[in-house]
């Protein structure tokens, strides 16, 4: 089978147009800085706090989390206030009671 031109440009078309699209699939799934730093502060305080666990972040940085014990949902939202309060501010977290507990 002989490959001419057209078909050498029809698959290097081919092949860029996938390269193309899986880089900005890369670049779609990638978080935004606001959630890397809410993922950043998430962790800071948060710690050893076993009752709590994160959702989500959205692409704006707000922090939706889910919570067993008031008190671990008031330490965590006092620290996130206080990080915010020193630094870039973020949308203000949400805070859900755990399901059945």
């Amino acid at each position: 089978m002989i490959v001419g031109p057209r078909q050498i440009l029809v698959g290097a078309l081919a092949a860029g147009a996938l390269i193309a699209g899986i880089v900005a699939g890369c670049e779609y799934f990638r978080d935004s800085p606001e959630q890397e730093l809410a993922r950043a502060r998430w962790k800071e305080c948060v710690g050893e706090l076993r009752d709590v666990k994160l959702d989500r972040v959205d692409t704006d940085g707000r922090i939706r989390f889910t919570y067993v014990a008031g008190n671990e949902r008031d330490r965590v939202l006092a620290c996130l206030r206080a990080a915010g309060d020193a630094g870039q501010p973020l949308p203000g977290p949400i805070a859900s009671p755990t399901a059945g507990k």
